[in-house]
């Protein structure tokens, strides 16, 4: 069900707290930023596939600026 709303709203980036958020951005061919606080911790969500592990929400603002400044590409932005 995720994958298919994040398509309807033409989703780029989608963030989670769950392998089932990584599951469905890929699945929707959206850029996984999962943030490890929640139920999976970072090894979790490194080993489904995110793209971004962020360690919390505060994170995710500057991440965001440097994506959108990089092109919106993940470019270096994304390795975290």
């Amino acid at each position: 069900g995720k994958a298919e709303a994040l398509r309807k709203h033409h989703a780029q980036v989608y963030v989670g707290d769950h392998i089932g958020d990584v599951v469905g951005a890929h699945t929707a061919g959206a850029l996984s930023v999962a943030v490890a606080t929640g139920p999976c911790d970072a090894t979790e969500l490194r080993n489904a596939g995110a793209e971004v592990v962020l360690a919390d929400l505060t994170e995710f603002p500057s991440w965001l600026e440097r994506y959108v400044a990089e092109g919106a590409d993940g470019g270096d932005a994304a390795a975290t």
